[in-house]
């Protein structure tokens, strides 16, 4: 067995699996600190995986699915949440966009780092598919995970999060302002939701305190890097 800590979302996080090609996964985010929790992932959990599958997998790759399960569904207790989006930093603040797969998330905060770098500001990819949700009385948060996507662009940080923005394609680049409430079914959609029905409640509760705590925004685009300065212009205003 493969034993080693991990830390997600300033949460240590004790592991133990098979396979080492899982700690190679995680090497950006492992520490030497106590962890708070411990999770194991056997060949069973890895089996169990498979039914989510719309083809045939390795174990090792089964093995990841498992771990980042068991992970997500312990760290709810500390007012975390998974959600799928691209999460890009700019300045200091996270922008997400959710959508369903294949939208092109990641080809529009592409377009970002291609308009705002040449122009100097600093912007760092947190997380391009599962970035971790902090919700705490500091505010919301959105930290890196190893889950990151085809590209794996990931940062071991925790940012504050300014912005959630819908995305879907168009034939012309548009953004609106949307309410809490027209966003909450994508919100959720786009969120992990465990099976354990008392985890699902906590995690419908802190939804609810994030969608009064962000801006958001949906946004029809093109593939281009017009869509990009057409969203941050408008999204760094918080109108």
């Amino acid at each position: 067995m493969e034993a080693f800590t991990l830390q997600l979302a300033d949460i240590p996080i004790g592991v133990s699996c098979s396979y080492h090609s899982t700690k190679e996964y995680c090497a950006d985010y492992l520490t030497d600190v106590e962890p708070a929790f411990s999770v194991t992932v056997s060949e069973t959990d890895c089996m169990a995986e498979r039914r989510f599958m719309k083809e045939s997998c390795s174990l090792p790759y089964l093995e990841l699915l498992a771990l980042y399960r068991k992970i997500c569904e312990r760290l709810v207790a500390y007012n975390i949440i998974l959600m799928h989006g691209s999460a890009i930093a700019v300045d200091g603040q996270v922008y997400i966009f959710i959508a369903l797969s294949g939208t092109g998330k990641s080809t529009h905060t592409a377009f970002w780092r291609e308009y705002l770098v040449p122009r100097g500001h600093e912007v760092v990819m947190v997380n391009d598919d599962k970035p971790l949700i902090a919700v705490n009385d500091k505010g919301i948060f959105a930290c890196g995970t190893p889950w990151s996507g085809v590209h794996r662009l990931s940062a071991n940080l925790s940012l504050p999060v300014k912005a959630i923005c819908i995305l879907e394609r168009a034939q012309k680049n548009s953004i609106v302002s949307i309410s809490p409430d027209e966003v909450f079914p994508v919100l959720y959609q786009q969120t992990y939701r465990p099976e354990n029905p008392l985890l699902l409640t906590n995690i419908l509760t802190l939804l609810g305190k994030l969608k009064h705590s962000v801006s958001f925004y949906r946004l029809g685009c093109t593939p281009s890097i017009d869509a990009a300065q057409t969203a941050y212009n408008t999204m760094k205003q918080g109108d």
